[in-house]
């Protein structure tokens, strides 16, 4: 079994079985991965207040089939990000495009870097995220009606949406694009 120490923001979180947390990390060294917190969704975890979306924290990850949470400890909750309901908001829709547009168990220190200088100052660009990940929307056109006026991207074909367009689709399968 390896053990990994490492700096990591807290991606996302969504329960797993029984009283289980599956939990989205980014780490500089092993990139964008899903680790199981085990008894995370306990009331009394000691994993609970450190699980955030949008934390820097400090954890030591069993690995052993995939990873295992063994330690958490916040080091930065970013509070110039958390007392503004835009930038939370901002925030909160790159943490979920990291999650589904960029590869798992990839390192990239790029991403770290954007990311954590991001979320520290407080200027969080989606179109930093989406140029690195490999989509310009300079030239980009609506999937649907060839419009050249995207707002959104579609999470299951990443592909660029239009407003109108929008709204012929599910809103958990579409992200906001535009800061």
């Amino acid at each position: 079994m390896k053990e990994l120490v490492s700096e990591a923001i807290v991606l996302g979180r969504e329960p797993s079985r029984g009283s289980d947390r599956t939990v989205a990390l980014l780490t500089k060294e092993a990139g964008y991965i899903h680790v199981r917190a085990v008894g995370g969704l306990k009331i009394l975890s000691k994993f609970a207040p450190h699980l955030d979306p949008g934390s820097l924290v400090e954890v030591r990850l069993a690995k052993k089939n995939g990873y295992t949470l063994t330690d958490a400890l916040t080091k930065d909750r970013f509070l110039i990000i958390r007392n503004n309901s835009e930038k939370l908001g901002r925030a909160l829709r790159v943490l979920f495009f990291i999650q589904y547009f960029f590869p798992e168990n990839v390192s990239d220190t790029r991403l770290w870097d954007t990311l954590l200088k991001a979320l520290e100052t407080g200027e969080i660009k989606m179109n930093d995220f989406l140029i690195h990940a490999g989509y310009d929307i300079r030239h980009a056109t609506c999937a649907m009606c060839a419009a050249r006026n995207v707002a959104f991207i579609t999470v299951d074909t990443h592909e660029f949406i239009c407003l109108l367009c929008s709204t012929k689709l599910p809103e958990n399968r579409i992200l906001l694009i535009h800061n």
